[in-house]
């Protein structure tokens, strides 16, 4: 009785990895893409909500800033602003992040004020999404 496998066995064996392989990574590149992308939108998401909250839950008007580089929000302290939570924005995750570059503005009641509408563009290989938020504060993700 024979143990072990033929040479031919062994290359068969690899050679059909290989083309699954080359049929799967590209699938799962996608899907990760999607994923990273998904996860930024989620991100401004929860920094609009938690901007929305600052502002009501201090009874005070809110900023929140989205920048490539980073996510901030700022509470407005007389004439003055004070960073309230920071965290870094979708271009450390090699995301690309497009839109207005004015903050969107909070009242104490958690509407917007001003011009706090927009739509932010989040792109990374082949997956984009987009973040918009209307002008009674409304975020929407698609």
């Amino acid at each position: 009785m024979r143990r072990g496998f033929s040479l031919p066995e062994i290359i068969m064996v690899v050679a059909i990895f290989g083309i699954l392989a080359g049929i799967a990574l590209p699938r799962v590149h996608a899907m990760l893409e999607s994923i990273a992308v998904e996860g930024a939108a989620r991100q401004i998401n929860a920094a609009h909500l938690r901007a929305r909250a600052e502002a009501v839950m201090g009874s005070r008007v809110a900023l929140l800033d989205l920048a490539p580089d980073t996510l901030r929000i700022r509470t407005v302290s007389g004439n003055d602003t004070v960073v309230v939570w920071r965290a870094p924005g979708p271009a450390n995750d090699g995301i690309v992040l497009t839109g207005p570059q004015h903050p969107l503005v909070y009242s104490p009641l958690g509407l917007t004020l001003g011009v706090s509408n927009g739509t932010w563009h989040l792109a990374y290989g082949g997956a984009s999404r987009d973040v918009i938020v209307s002008r009674l504060g409304r975020l929407r993700i698609r």
